[in-house]
């Protein structure tokens, strides 16, 4: 299965790329007991710009955590 990618085009402003609880917003927000937990790996960060080329993507994962997430989710609302 092949997803192309994202594209959001606002205007003059251009995203590319929208990680784990983020937001993109315009005019009056609030965001009351928003919560995100994730883990992330990555050696040398991401590459999210337009045209951008991996030559010889080599990779390896050291994962020494006993427990990856230990997370509680406590709301004060």
């Amino acid at each position: 299965m092949v997803f192309a990618p994202m594209v959001v085009n606002l205007g003059g402003v251009k995203v590319n790329s929208i990680d784990h609880a983020s937001v993109l917003n315009f005019g009056p927000n609030q965001f009351i007991d928003h919560f995100v937990s994730y883990k992330r790996n990555q050696g040398y960060g991401e590459q999210n710009g337009d045209l951008v080329s991996m030559i010889i993507p080599i990779s390896y994962i050291l994962d020494s955590d006993i427990s990856d997430a230990l997370i509680t989710k406590n709301s004060i609302v």
